[in-house]
């Protein structure tokens, strides 16, 4: 195995990982300058509720490798709870990386073998951005309203001055 150094990142920068660290027996758990604190665990929280025949989830917090698993969870049992599909609220979340978007492409991989949507209600800058780089943010946008729903309605055409 080699060792690698870890230099220290400048503020508002993280590691694309968190290591392990584990107590040797008889070792100070204490940090000391040779042995860096342990990064604190990542916050999610997410909170649902229906609203109509859809099921809305609110997602705070970061999105990453470690939280994606519990979101998921949270996304697909909402998904079974709906008639329709899923919203899903990402104005809170300050992560966004590929393990969240995994998710939710899942989640609509599931959804439209059922027959529900998904779509994604004001996303973060730091969501935007991803589904804007990879492409995605189509995918979750809410569907179109078909075109003979409309065609039954007379609609008159805007008058001119």
């Amino acid at each position: 195995m080699h060792a690698r150094e870890v230099s220290s990142l400048e503020p508002g920068h993280r590691l694309p990982y968190r290591p392990i660290h584990e107590a040797t027996p008889g070792a100070s758990a204490e940090p000391t300058p040779s042995r860096p604190s342990p990064a604190p665990s990542t916050t999610l929280i997410t909170d649902s509720y229906q609203e109509g025949p859809r099921k809305v989830v609110v997602v705070r917090g970061e999105v990453d490798y470690e939280t994606a698993p519990a979101l998921s969870a949270v996304l697909h049992e909402a998904l079974r709870a709906s008639a329709e599909g899923v919203d899903v609220d990402l104005s809170g979340v300050a992560f966004w990386d590929c393990s969240g978007l995994n998710a939710l492409l899942r989640l609509r991989r599931e959804a439209l073998a059922h027959g529900k949507t998904v779509t994604v209600r004001s996303p973060s800058r730091m969501v935007r951005r991803v589904l804007t780089l990879t492409g995605t943010s189509p995918l979750f946008l809410p569907p179109r309203p078909c075109r003979r729903a409309t065609e039954g309605r007379s609609v008159t055409p805007p008058s001119r001055p």
